[in-house]
């Protein structure tokens, strides 16, 4: 994948981001009128989205290496960041 402009790069990650909502469309911020159960689906969702994006980050690290496509890789990075901010609560 070679990406030229901003432009085509936020396409990109708005492409992945798309993929992954196929890929995984269950919800990551669960709200419920008990703050309690909202607080701790909040924590584990947040240690779930972190470990999702040190899994790609060490991708990239594959990627420097020459195992696949750095610019793929971190379009994956972004697209999981920009996720995780989509879900912030």
């Amino acid at each position: 994948m070679k990406i030229i402009d901003r432009a085509d790069i936020f396409r990109a990650i708005e492409f992945e981001r798309e993929r992954q909502e196929m890929l995984h469309p269950i919800p990551w911020n669960k709200i419920s009128e008990d703050k309690e159960v909202t607080a701790m689906a909040n924590y584990i969702n947040t240690n779930e989205m972190l470990a999702i994006l040190i899994e790609e980050i060490g991708e990239v690290g594959r990627a420097l290496q020459g195992e696949s496509d750095l610019a793929e890789e971190l379009i994956h990075v972004a697209a999981v960041a920009v996720r995780w901010l989509e879900n912030l609560k």
